[in-house]
Formats: C-alpha cells, structure tokens, sequence
C-alpha cells in the first residue's frame, strides 16, 4: 500500500551549515518537490536552510505554509513575503500546527532544535499517535553517527528494531520521498518492560 502525501514537513538548520551541500541539497528537496506536487510546512523563517528550502519552493510555484512564533517574527527572520505565514504564540504551537498540516516529515541537517522537532515526530510514531513516515536526509553523512547511535539503543535494549525501522534515510531527496510513498507505517507499540512494573 502506498502513502497518499499532500505536504511534507522539513525540519533543518537556521544557519546554512559548513558545507555548500547543505544549502544544494535544500534547493534540491526544494525543486523535488515542486516537480511532484507536494506543498512544504516549514517552520516559517527566511535564514538559513529552511529559508533556502522555502524559497525555492515558493519560487518555483509551490504551496508553502510557514509557521512561526511572535518571538520569532519579532526578531525579523520570518518569510514574510510568503502567502501563507502563520503567526502562532508559543514554539509548542508551531509544532501542533505543523504536525497537524504536515502527511510526512523530513529532518535535514540542522543543531538540537532539528533534532527535537524531528524526535517528537518520531516519537508520535512510536506512541501510536499518528503513522506518518519520517526521515533523514542524509547529506553528506551529516547523520551517520546519530544513526549509529539509534543502533546502539537497539542493541541495549531502549529502541525496538521496528520502532528504529521506522526512521527512513537516504542521501538524496527522490529517494527519501520515494521510501515515503512506499511505506506502510506498523501500529506499534512502545517499549514496556513488564517485569519491573
């Protein structure tokens, strides 16, 4: 069975990182996007990675809905140009809303705020609160040591194999959106050890 995706939701740095590739793979997801239809949720900011991502896609004629907190606009690092920003009062929010919009989610390399955007998501999986697929993409081996990480969890026991399988990766973003429409996301169940309760 494959997924029905409207918009796809990207996670990545405020800063374009140390690498070019970095801001070519954003213009790239970008421009992948548009070819195939899919509108963007993005966290609303004109900087960076996520400015580059949304530029490209608002440029090439796609649907792109920001989603920023006062503070943040305040700040003047909101896409203000954008026909859909919408302007929410708390970071929790931002996240509610865009998870709420969003049918997949996408991490690009990005600092902890990426991060923790990306593992709430993940971790809705796991809780059985929505099945939408997630992934890495992974430029440049940005993620390889947090994947090898994640493998780690699994192999002491605080990460199921299913629950790890269900962080899709790939280098290139055709490819990641590719898993995306192919992926049958399991009702899973967390990780409970009844001996100690």
């Amino acid at each position: 069975m494959s997924m029905h995706l409207r918009r796809i939701c990207v996670f990545c740095g405020s800063s374009v990182g140390g690498r070019p590739e970095y801001s070519a793979a954003a213009e790239a997801l970008g421009r992948v996007l548009v070819q195939r239809g899919l509108g963007l949720v993005y966290g609303g900011g004109n900087i960076g990675l996520m400015g580059v991502v949304a530029r490209t896609v608002h440029e090439g004629g796609g649907e792109v809905i920001g989603v920023i907190p006062e503070a943040l606009l305040r700040k003047e690092v909101g896409y203000t140009e954008l026909p859909d920003l919408r302007v929410v009062p708390s970071m929790h929010e931002r996240k509610a809303l865009m998870a709420t919009l969003a049918d997949a989610f996408i991490a690009m390399p990005g600092g902890v705020g990426t991060l923790e955007e990306f593992f709430e998501v993940v971790t809705w999986v796991q809780l059985g609160i929505h099945r939408k697929p997630c992934g890495l993409l992974n430029v440049c081996g940005y993620f390889d040591h947090l994947l090898a990480f994640l493998t780690h969890t699994v192999t002491e026991r605080f990460l199921k194999p299913q629950h790890h399988g269900v962080i899709l990766t790939a280098d290139r973003p055709e490819v990641l959106l590719d898993q995306f429409f192919q992926s049958e996301i399991p009702v899973l169940e967390k990780w409970l050890d009844r001996s100690q309760t």
